[in-house]
């Protein structure tokens, strides 16, 4: 193998910083997965998106570090940036790179559903600070107008609120989905949960569902960790 480092991590300014358990002089390489190319790991910045495995001396680089460290992450999403690069470790432990595009976001870090209010509280991701009045979005994918409630921005934080009634009005579908969003001065910035380590939230992670009448509303995650908001007509008990 081309070595075991001890962590390995990309800094902020998209450098990847190894840490061996004694020196290494050898230049780290990278291998796209799909199609083979070949990139020296100088400046990851040239990386087009996709996974890249890491290789040193012509074989795999091995790596302790499982790749994960929130701190490291929120640090690394403060900067605006429209790529986002994180190292990786393979269930056969060996040292990869994930490359995908992004854009800014709200990343929600807690949603409070109760008394017939959505709330949503975040910080923006890959985006500049923002100040000043907001509205808390909700866009149906079919139907309904948005409807929206106040927020704010301070700084990089967010929170909103949002009353669920509006989006029950005159339903006559018996589902209808509607997508969140952080608008100030025309912008929207999708709220979504993507900086921690729970995959497939759409089946993990379930909010307290609210009534009104015969209709439910119940906040959840889509396959993309994007926050949005379920309304479903329930039927009838006798």
């Amino acid at each position: 193998m081309g070595g075991r480092a001890v962590t390995s991590r990309v800094a902020d300014d998209d450098t990847l910083r190894i840490e061996w358990p004694e020196p290494v002089d050898a230049e780290i390489v990278l291998r796209h997965v799909e199609t083979g190319q070949e990139c020296p790991a100088a400046d990851l910045r040239v990386l087009p998106a996709g996974d890249w495995m890491a290789f040193s001396r012509g074989e795999p680089v091995l790596t302790d570090d499982p790749g994960f460290c929130l701190d490291g992450l929120w640090s690394y999403a403060e900067t605006r940036r429209s790529r986002e690069i994180r190292a990786f470790r393979t269930p056969a432990g060996l040292l990869g790179l994930r490359v995908r595009e992004v854009e800014p976001y709200v990343e929600v870090i807690r949603v409070t559903a109760d008394d017939g209010v959505i709330q949503a509280e975040g910080a923006v991701a890959y985006g500049d600070p923002i100040r000043g009045e907001a509205r808390l979005v909700a866009v149906a994918r079919k139907g309904p107008e948005p409807v929206s409630g106040p927020a704010s921005f301070q700084g990089r934080w967010f929170e909103g609120a949002l009353e669920i009634e509006p989006m029950t009005v005159n339903q006559v579908r018996p589902r209808v989905f509607w997508d969140l969003y952080a608008e100030i001065a025309g912008t929207r910035l999708p709220l979504a949960t993507r900086l921690d380590d729970i995959v497939d939230k759409k089946t993990k992670v379930r909010f307290p569902a609210q009534r009104v009448a015969q209709i439910r509303v119940r906040p959840y995650y889509t396959e993309t960790d994007s926050l949005a908001v379920a309304v479903s007509v329930e039927e009838a008990t006798s």
